[in-house]
């Protein structure tokens, strides 16, 4: 009888491991809405760290674009980590081919872009017809609504000039303005206040499911955990979050995983809604 019960619990847990890896390669669409000075809904995709690499990496982005086009999105947003490495970009202005949305598709960089070769995937980027959002804001309009977007380079490759990035931008606006960081750290920046909206990646949900006191702990005692470098994304590794008046997500992010798969964490395609608030 105990050998059958000890069986049985190997057997189980074996199929739990297993399944995490299945969760892994499991794409899901989420939905957030968030309350916004805006006279009509805006609809806005959000997707990062594709880390394309290789041909399965490729189809498996293309699936996530076209997946996040269908939602019929008002604009798109890239939050960085196109290529995982060098070898990836001839494979990104395949990713993108005919990604359009009503009011365009805007991008900021990551770490990897960065080590990768940071004028190569701003060319491959623009090339596409994504407009690249280095230390610069661009507005755009939905009828009677006025959108300001801000990018900023990866902080982890580059001191941040915010007063550059927000030059123009109103320190009080009446307006919806969001910001777009690869590395969710720029909620620790105080132009957070001069924002409605930061959309972030980077953490890809921790990669491999923890509590997030066993990221921190791991952060630590050892200096890195599966979270990539991030004070902020430690500690909020997924979602939407709230930091005084300004609203911060994190998006899972697009990719598999290459050295280390997913386990309990799903890619995903975002999709934000911003709503006129009450």
């Amino acid at each position: 009888m105990r050998r059958r019960w000890g069986f049985l619990l190997g057997l189980s847990g074996v199929a739990l491991i297993l399944a995490g890896f299945a969760v892994g390669r499991w794409t899901r669409v989420r939905w957030v809405a968030v309350p916004a000075p805006v006279a009509e809904p805006v609809r806005i995709a959000v997707l990062g760290d594709f880390h394309l690499v290789d041909e399965a990496s490729l189809r498996h982005a293309r699936a996530c674009l076209e997946t996040a086009m269908a939602q019929q999105p008002d604009m798109i947003l890239l939050v960085g980590d196109y290529v995982h490495t060098h070898h990836g970009l001839p494979y990104l202005r395949r990713a993108l081919q005919g990604v359009r949305a009503p009011l365009g598709v805007y991008a900021v960089l990551g770490n990897h872009d960065h080590w990768s070769g940071k004028d190569a995937v701003i060319r491959a980027l623009q090339k596409s017809g994504v407009v690249v959002l280095g230390e610069e804001s661009r507005t755009v309009r939905k009828g009677g609504t006025r959108l300001t977007l801000v990018g900023i380079y990866d902080l982890l490759c580059q001191k941040p000039r915010w007063e550059r990035a927000f030059r123009g931008v109103p320190a009080k606006p009446d307006h919806p303005v969001i910001l777009l960081s690869h590395n969710p750290d720029a909620v620790l920046s105080p132009y957070r206040d001069r924002t409605t909206l930061i959309v972030s990646g980077h953490t890809h949900a921790g990669q491999v499911w923890a509590p997030t006191t066993a990221h921190r702990a791991m952060q630590r005692l050892f200096g890195r955990s599966y979270i990539p470098k991030t004070r902020y994304g430690t500690a909020h590794p997924y979602g939407l979050y709230q930091e005084g008046d300004t609203y911060i997500y994190i998006t899972s992010g697009v990719t598999h995983g290459r050295a280390v798969p997913r386990w309990y964490t799903r890619p995903e395609v975002s999709l934000i809604e911003l709503t006129p608030a009450p």
